[in-house]
C-alpha cells in the first residue's frame, strides 16, 4: 500500500454539502463503489472537507467503511498528523472508538460545540456556532466489536438509520500507542473533515434533542457545548429556531 503524506493536503474534487437539492440520498448509498460490509447513510447537514489521501483511493481503499469521530478542537489537528489514541475510558474493551452515526458522534460529550467570535463571523456569514467530526475509513476486519451507545440514552432511537446497539465501533488498535493514519499499516485513515455551522445553538435542532435523554452536562472536561446548560434549556422551553448554514 502506498505511504500516506504526512502533510494534511486538501482534496477540493470531492468535498460535498449534504442537504436536499445538492448532495443527498435516501437509505444506504448505492452508487457501485465498495464501502464494505457496513452501510453509508448521507450526513445530512453537514458540510465535508476532503482531504487527499492517495492516488487511486478508491482502488487502494476497497472495502474500507466510513465512519466518524468526533472530538475537541484542541485536539484536532494532533490527531490529524499524529493518529488516534486508544480511548481512556473502555466501556466496550480496549481500542479507538468511532462510529457509523454521524448524529452520535456530534454529541457534545464527543464533538465540542464551539461559537463562533464576531470577528469570524465575516467568514461564517450568519453562523453563531460550529462544530466538526473527522470523516474516517476503517478495514472491516478491524472492527473489533460493534455495540451499544454509552451515554446512557433513555430514549427510543439516536440515529433512525441505525440501531442504538449497533452504534459503538472499536476499533483494534494493535497494542500501539496511537494510529498513524501515515503508517500504510493503520487500519484506520482519515479521509476529510465534516463541519456545521448554524445561527443558533444546534442542541436545538430537532436531531439533536436525543441529547436531553443522555448524559449531557456543562463541565468542559466532558460535555464542551459552548453555552450555559441552563440558558440553553430555557431556549429549548421557548422552541427557539436553530438553522443549519451551508454557504
Amino acid at each position: 500500500m502506498q505511504r500516506h503524506h504526512a502533510n494534511i493536503r486538501l482534496n477540493p474534487q470531492f468535498n460535498r454539502v449534504y442537504t436536499r437539492g445538492r448532495d443527498f440520498w435516501s437509505g444506504p448509498l448505492n452508487d457501485g463503489k465498495d464501502r464494505g460490509n457496513q452501510p453509508y447513510y448521507c450526513p445530512l447537514g453537514w458540510t465535508r472537507w476532503s482531504f487527499y489521501v492517495t492516488d487511486n483511493f478508491d482502488q487502494k481503499f476497497k472495502g474500507w467503511c466510513i465512519c466518524y469521530h468526533g472530538t475537541k478542537f484542541e485536539y484536532g489537528l494532533s490527531i490529524l498528523l499524529n493518529g488516534m489514541k486508544p480511548a481512556k475510558i473502555k466501556a466496550l474493551g480496549d481500542g479507538v472508538y468511532t462510529t457509523p452515526s454521524i448524529n452520535y458522534a456530534c454529541h457534545p460529550r464527543y464533538a465540542e460545540v464551539k461559537p463562533i467570535s464576531e470577528a469570524a463571523r465575516k467568514i461564517f456569514k450568519s453562523g453563531a456556532y460550529i462544530q466538526f467530526v473527522l470523516e474516517c475509513r476503517v478495514y472491516p476486519n478491524d472492527i473489533k466489536r460493534i455495540g451499544c451507545e454509552t451515554l446512557r440514552f433513555k430514549g427510543a432511537r439516536i440515529d433512525p438509520n441505525i440501531k442504538n446497539e449497533a452504534i459503538e465501533w472499536v476499533i483494534d488498535h494493535k497494542n500501539r500507542r496511537n494510529l498513524d493514519f501515515n503508517d500504510p499499516t493503520s487500519p484506520i485513515i482519515c479521509t476529510g473533515v465534516m463541519i456545521r455551522v448554524t445561527d443558533d445553538h444546534p442542541g436545538l435542532l430537532p436531531e439533536s434533542q436525543w441529547w436531553y435523554q443522555s448524559h449531557i452536562c456543562g463541565k468542559n472536561k466532558c460535555c464542551r457545548i459552548g453555552i450555559n446548560l441552563d440558558l440553553l434549556q430555557r431556549k429549548r422551553q421557548s422552541e427557539t429556531i436553530c438553522n443549519i448554514i451551508y454557504d
